[in-house]
């Protein structure tokens, strides 16, 4: 009995021995709840910021007359893209510029400010009407009545399609006429013919070396576009700037095709001669 007694006393010894090491271990103990947040976390947001409008100065591109009038932009220069009406037709140096529906008003010459300060004109010379160009510019200010569609330019370019092959037009022949006024204009009727239905006059440059004036007339027709294969009569009127040049004989070259004009008397404004 006493030996049984013994035995039970040592086994618990050993027992609690060994809760001893494995409390003193951390392999036995108090675990501790995980922390609970005291309040909910807000999800993470995401701000997407919106690009600036199409019509916002420096948005890199050329605008449409509708974006332009859309959300106007007064008195700061941006540039717009449309179709030539009404060129040569209005009491007013200037033409109609639409695209969409929409129409603006361009000046190229009289742009007076409050301050009687005059912008400097912008050359029309080889733009007609129904030409796509875009126009460097200003939005004049609105009124209270109406927006303002009044548009002051300060440059007017042609706008030709990124895929269209630019040549030489086929010059065959130029006729010189001396206008009846003074001081004398001149034009300059230059004749040829397109290889296809699809070629069309692209711009026309002007420049005088002594007595001699250069004109360069360029063509242009989309790269890959399916054209009648047929030759395409085209006439192309030019009106060289002769004001203030001396009496004498000039020549005009077109694409490499010459012929020359008279000045009786020297074509300068307020000569009694």
């Amino acid at each position: 009995m006493k030996t049984t007694k013994k035995k039970s006393l040592t086994s618990l010894i050993a027992i609690v021995t060994i809760v001893a090491v494995l409390i003193s271990t951390g392999c036995i103990g108090e675990k501790t709840p995980p922390s609970v947040p005291t309040s909910t976390p807000t999800p993470t947001q995401t701000i997407t910021q919106n690009p600036p409008p199409a019509s916002a100065p420096g948005s890199g591109r050329d605008l449409s007359v509708s974006e332009l009038l859309e959300s106007p932009v007064y008195e700061t220069e941006v540039n717009v893209y449309g179709d030539v009406g009404a060129l040569g037709e209005l009491d007013c140096p200037c033409f109609t510029l639409t695209s969409d529906g929409e129409v603006l008003e361009v000046w190229y010459d009289l742009m007076v400010e409050d301050d009687g300060t005059e912008r400097p004109a912008v050359s029309v010379e080889g733009i007609k009407n129904g030409n796509r160009v875009s126009v460097t510019g200003e939005l004049r200010s609105s009124n209270e009545i109406a927006p303002s569609t009044t548009f002051w330019a300060s440059n007017i370019e042609k706008m030709v399609a990124k895929d269209a092959a630019v040549s030489l037009a086929n010059v065959n022949n130029i006729e010189i006429l001396l206008l009846e006024s003074f001081p004398v204009q001149i034009h300059v009727v230059a004749r040829g013919e397109h290889p296809d239905s699809c070629t069309k006059v692209d711009k026309v440059t002007t420049s005088r070396e002594g007595d001699t004036f250069f004109v360069t007339i360029t063509t242009s027709r989309p790269a890959d576009a399916m054209c009648a294969q047929v030759m395409t009569p085209f006439e192309e009127v030019v009106v060289p700037d002769v004001v203030g040049l001396k009496a004498g004989v000039y020549t005009v070259e077109v694409n490499g095709v010459r012929d020359t004009f008279e000045l009786q008397t020297d074509n300068i404004i307020g000569n009694d001669d």
